[in-house]
């Protein structure tokens, strides 16, 4: 009798498991979040945007800046699901799609510069929600930025950036078409 008590439980189990209602998720949020990074873009370039490179040398925490750079400095500067990314100073760091012969398949990251030169020469932007977390979503494809995307940037930079971090929360964008 305990095999038949078994096997009514299973089926009954199996039969609430494979229920035909469809499962939906609450994307309410995700065009709110894509918002967060969209109404940051700006149409006009800042005209008071400097190097990644000098600023990262006189930057502290709570400063409002401008900076100007490109998106590079590793294999993948753009995180999947975060608004975060690397911004790398073009007058510094030469991507490969700009060595001539050169055929690396990602010319973003910097691979022919030294350690040295990119760690002084990047900084990470990221937009950031009420909580100050990251946005739950990436800057690939916002207003056409991508690998190598040239941006000037307005923010704020975050508390416990330091000479050899900097992390910029992003207040607006401008991508050069």
């Amino acid at each position: 009798m305990n095999k038949i008590q078994s096997l009514i439980a299973i089926i009954a189990l199996v039969m609430c498991a494979c229920s035909d209602k469809k499962e939906t998720s609450d994307n309410t949020d995700i065009p709110q979040v894509k918002n967060a990074i969209s109404e940051l873009i700006i149409k006009n370039p800042p005209a008071d945007a400097k190097g990644i490179f000098e600023t990262r040398k006189v930057a502290l925490p709570g400063d409002i800046i401008t900076i100007k750079g490109k998106v590079m400095g590793s294999e993948n500067p753009l995180v999947n699901g975060r608004a975060i990314m690397l911004l790398g100073d073009p007058n510094i760091l030469t991507s490969c799609d700009l060595k001539p012969g050169d055929a690396c398949t990602k010319p973003w990251d910097v691979c022919c510069d030294s350690p040295e030169d990119i760690k002084a020469s990047v900084l990470t932007v990221q937009v950031v929600d009420n909580d100050g977390s990251p946005v739950k979503t990436g800057f690939k494809g916002v207003s056409g930025i991508k690998e190598l995307s040239q941006l000037v940037v307005t923010g704020v930079v975050a508390e416990g950036s330091n000479k050899d971090n900097l992390l910029l929360n992003a207040t607006a964008i401008y991508v050069n078409p």
